[in-house]
């Protein structure tokens, strides 16, 4: 009597050890499909696009920028074409050159103030053509004086007071420049090189369209003027008009294969164009044009990420943080590149530097937590998505990453309130499907610590939720799956089997949902159906100890202890408690 009162007790642990086994499953992370993740737990979690793939990367966009460097490049170049072509073009064929030594003051007061005012303009262009822009301007002005109507003084004036801007700009003083290019056009509506330094002024200034309208006019009055093409492309590139940037950036490699910035953002246009091995060739041109560009290494290394050359990626992205170590996007990059590799610590570290040069950036801080998720530290996912969560407000693929990392540390509260922050954002079937996870799990816990009526509240929401969710998307498996498993805790077998075989009908060979519904069919007594979907288990994987557990109490129910003997002796090969657990089952039914 003894002994049986013991085995009693013993046969009562071990239907606790084997309702833990059949209800619930605990299992790494697995793909369901190339973009979808999925989780097991007390039913299963759906991550919306992949649990591996990072949220965000900063690609080639509309805000690169030329350097300083290459804007005075730009506009030496200009002024050299401009000079070239007024020589070749004989643009100040009126005009002879007088040293100032052939009209000294006395020379000066013999002549009529035309004749002055035409050998001061002579005197104007020798300074000119000296580079002595100061006694130029000084020269041409007082011809002007003498003779306002000289207009070849005013043309000349407009030169050198255009020359002077240019000069000014190159010394990176583009306020005194402006006056210069304004007086310029004031003397010389017509002055092309005057309306190209304006240009670059305001695209300094980060005033596109202004910059544009200059640039334009002075392509208008002087269509030889090429040089004008590679910087007004690139403000139309950062206007997002392609066409034209393509356009006038094409025209500019023509003339000058050896401009880094055309190439540059020829490759920035080949990316947004999806032609990436185009954009590739071009970006690595730029490099070994200017080996110093940051942002060139930049974009090479996301051109190279589409093409699939990782590692070539990374060695980009390491270039351009050591070229320039507060580069913000390069070190995101970085770390989402080792993500996808699943380099998850090589990721961290590489988002922790990003975040301590942006500390605001809330795409870093949501790519860092989930870095933490993949290696199953949930506490520090939990604190990087709570950070992120400060700075994005409409992102409900965070909201629902976070919650299952809520979820992982038994934070199941909390987990359902970030889940309907999702809900609120999006409201699909995804999000509903685990919202129902979070609800079923939450009610285990209320299960656990003996509050029944708690549970049944929460299980009740679970079927809820998952019912929209089948109701949004009838062939979705993991709801079905979820709906199947919470209607087994409310006692709903029969609705239950019909939620699991459409699971399994959707999902070929999904041991889950199989070994789930044989569950269910043994809740309802029908031993038969559920030993089939146990013995499938078994034969699509003959290493699934749960399978056999089930299989072996099943048969043993049934009556055909043979049976669950051979199951026995397969679980002995796997898993020693659980074969242990059923041997004292089989023994307690010898014994009855």
């Amino acid at each position: 009597m003894i002994y049986q009162n013991r085995l009693l007790k013993s046969l009562l642990a071990v239907f606790l050890v084997w309702t833990f086994f059949t209800g619930i499953l605990l299992t790494t992370a697995q793909d369901l499909q190339p973009n979808e993740d999925l989780s097991l737990g007390a039913s299963v979690f759906v991550f919306r696009s992949s649990g591996r793939t990072a949220q965000k990367k900063f690609v080639s966009s509309n805000r690169a920028k030329r350097t300083r460097t290459q804007r005075v490049a730009v506009t030496k170049k200009i002024n050299r074409q401009y000079e070239n072509l007024a020589v070749v073009t004989n643009r100040r064929k009126r005009i002879k050159e007088v040293a100032p030594t052939m009209v000294a003051v006395t020379d000066v007061k013999r002549k009529t103030p035309k004749e002055a005012s035409i050998a001061l303009t002579g005197t104007g262009l020798y300074y000119y053509e000296q580079n002595d822009l100061d006694k130029s301007i000084e020269a041409y002005e007082e011809a002007i004086r003498l003779d306002a109507k000289n207009a070849d003084a005013k043309f000349g004036l407009s030169d050198a007071l255009a020359r002077k801007g240019s000069d000014l700009l190159e010394a990176d003083k583009p306020k005194e420049a402006r006056y210069f290019f304004d007086d310029a056009i004031k003397n010389n509506d017509k002055n092309s090189v005057a309306y190209a330094g304006l240009g670059e002024i305001y695209d300094a200034l980060d005033d596109n369209d202004k910059a544009i309208t200059n640039y334009e006019k002075a392509l208008a009055l002087d269509v030889a003027l090429t040089e004008i093409n590679a910087p007004l492309g690139v403000l139309y590139y950062q206007k997002n008009d392609l066409t034209k940037a393509d356009t006038l950036l094409s025209k500019s490699l023509e003339t000058n294969q050896g401009d880094v910035s055309t190439q540059y953002f020829l490759g920035l246009i080949r990316y947004k164009q999806k032609r990436y091995e185009e954009s590739r060739v071009a970006l690595t041109q730029a490099k070994t044009l200017d080996a110093t560009m940051p942002e060139v290494r930049l974009s090479l290394g996301v051109a190279l990420e589409r093409l699939d050359r990782k590692e070539e990626s990374i060695a980009e992205y390491k270039e351009a943080v050591r070229l320039k170590p507060n580069y913000v996007d390069a070190w995101f990059n970085l770390g989402s590149n080792y993500y996808e590799q699943r380099k998850y610590e090589d990721s961290i570290a590489a988002y922790k530097e990003t975040l301590k040069l942006k500390n605001d950036l809330g795409e870093a801080h949501a790519n860092l937590a989930d870095a933490y998720r993949q290696l199953q530290r949930y506490g520090d996912a939990n604190g990087s998505y709570g950070l992120a969560a400060m700075f994005i407000k409409d992102d409900a693929e965070l909201y629902s990453n976070w919650g299952f990392s809520l979820g992982k540390v038994n934070k199941w509260d909390s987990a359902v309130a970030r889940l309907n922050q999702a809900i609120a954002l999006s409201a699909d079937h995804i999000d509903y499907t685990n919202l129902g996870w979070a609800l079923y799990n939450a009610a285990q816990i209320d299960l656990q610590s003996k509050r029944p009526a708690d549970a049944r509240v929460k299980l009740e929401q679970a079927k809820t939720a998952l019912n929209k969710a089948v109701t949004m998307k009838q062939d979705f498996a993991p709801a079905q799956i979820n709906l199947g498993i919470t209607l087994n805790d409310l006692g709903e077998h029969q609705a239950a089997v019909t939620a699991l075989k459409r699971a399994t009908e959707l999902r070929k060979n999904w041991l889950f949902a199989i070994n789930e519904l044989g569950i269910a069919y043994r809740k309802l007594n029908d031993y038969d159906n559920a030993i089939k979907q146990f013995e499938r288990t078994v034969d699509i994987n003959d290493k699934y100890a749960i399978g056999y557990f089930n299989l072996g109490e099943a048969q043993l129910r049934r009556g055909n202890a043979k049976e669950a003997k051979k199951a026995l002796e397969k679980l002995k090969k796997l898993n020693k408690n659980m074969a242990n657990a059923l041997e004292v089952m089989i023994l307690g039914a010898k014994l009855n």
